[in-house]
């Protein structure tokens, strides 16, 4: 008979919620625990509401429906994980109280259970300080909707054992998720190489280079992007997304590419965080978003796209116009630091995949570089470090010019940042 597989939850919120339903949607048999017992019962609910809808519209059995549902238990105590696999704590982001917790939960298991924290920006090395089995502890960062997207961050801390990174994959196998290892550093490997996303983005819009309307577009027409970064930023919402940009920019010792932009700290401080509270860089209280933040665009009527321009935008088989030119700034700043994260705290192959499965990239920016061509994106990336006066955020990366240095160009010569068939 094979044994029941168990599987502990700390938080009821919407990323506990939602660990405790792709754990039980996967067969494991779930306890989850919060201050009240009340509070589990109610996220458990949701979960039903959730998969009743899915029931109701064909995408799921009703059998699978209540078999994930008898798999939810509400624990009493921490006594309920004692025999769990792995328990993954998913309270707010409050180093103290993570501390508290994971030092109870520490107490309460045996030495073979793993031990995992939700966090998506916390020192992994600092919450494990005082836990008696600091090397079964470690990052598993669940990406929101957990029981939707496919990717967990599965975060190395100093003292983490590879059997413990080993049977955390394993644990994701068996969630159908893809784990992709990285080291703890500051945003893991998402929230740090996405911020340039959005602060390129606010950059572009505080010179006056475009406004919040013709910066979206761009990346949703020439960049394949689901929704632009103002859009994407309102949906998030500001303040969300501030604390995590200051987590980072904390984190790396303050350096000027990572500063949080004055115009969305500006907002956040007037309580305009986006859609939830009805308007951010974009007024909601009529239904259609119109733009409710605007700022005096310079004239462009003198610009002419370089020839590194050029010669991006014709591998992508593109105009070389002004959105080519507002969508491969922020391109660039991303693809410039997802290369630095490279290097540094994860592979190659996962910075791309984390950028795909947890942030809807159409394709990673390592992946785009190499089609593109890292010679080509090496001349682009110097004139951008020219126009903006030397900006650190242009600088051409060392791994990518030791690749163009050995001539491995990406696709075109079957290795650049990944490697490629020919």
């Amino acid at each position: 008979m094979i044994s029941e597989r168990l599987f502990g939850v700390i938080g009821s919120g919407t990323m506990g919620g939602g660990i405790a339903q792709a754990a039980a949607a996967a067969g494991f048999v779930v306890h989850t625990l919060d201050t009240n017992p009340d509070l589990v019962k109610a996220a458990y609910a949701k979960i039903g509401e959730r998969l009743d809808g899915r029931v109701a519209k064909g995408s799921l059995p009703r059998h699978d429906r209540d078999n994930t549902m008898s798999r939810l238990h509400v624990a009493k105590d921490m006594a309920a994980f004692k025999d769990c696999e792995v328990v993954v704590e998913a309270v707010s982001e409050d180093v103290a109280l993570k501390r508290k917790i994971l030092g109870r939960l520490d107490a309460a298991v045996t030495p073979r259970t793993l031990l995992g924290t939700n966090t998506s920006s916390l020192p992994i090395s600092k919450l494990s300080e005082g836990l008696n089995h600091a090397d079964r502890f470690l990052g598993m960062h669940f990406f929101n909707p957990a029981p939707v997207m496919k990717l967990i961050e599965v975060v190395r801390g100093e003292k983490t054992s590879e059997q413990s990174m080993v049977d955390a994959r394993a644990i994701c196998t068996a969630l159908d998720k893809t784990a992709v290892k990285v080291k703890d550093s500051p945003g893991f490997i998402g929230n740090r190489v996405n911020r340039p996303f959005y602060l390129e983005a606010l950059h572009l819009l505080e010179t006056g280079e475009a406004d919040i309307r013709t910066i979206d577009s761009a990346l949703k027409t020439v960049g394949g992007f689901r929704m632009g970064p103002f859009e994407l930023l309102d949906l998030i919402g500001l303040d969300i997304n501030l604390r995590v940009t200051e987590t980072v920019y904390e984190g790396f010792g303050k350096p000027a590419r990572f500063a949080p932009n004055s115009i969305q700290q500006k907002l956040v401080s007037e309580g305009r965080h986006g859609r939830k509270t009805g308007c951010g860089f974009y007024d909601y209280s009529n239904g259609e978003p119109t733009p409710a933040y605007e700022t005096k665009a310079r004239g462009a009527s003198s610009w002419q796209p370089g020839a590194s321009l050029k010669e991006f935008a014709a591998m992508l088989e593109k105009p070389a116009d002004r959105a080519m030119w507002i969508y491969a700034r922020i391109f660039m700043a991303v693809m410039n630091e997802g290369a630095l994260a490279a290097e540094s705290v994860a592979l190659p192959r996962d910075v791309n995949l984390t950028m795909e499965l947890g942030f809807n990239y159409p394709e990673g920016p390592l992946a785009t570089a190499d089609y593109v061509g890292l010679d080509i994106c090496q001349r682009l990336l110097a004139d951008f470090h020219t126009e903006t006066n030397g900006d650190d955020r242009y600088a051409p990366n060392p791994l990518m010019n030791r690749h163009v240095a050995k001539g491995e160009l990406g696709e075109k010569t079957a290795h650049g940042f990944l490697y490629h068939a020919l």
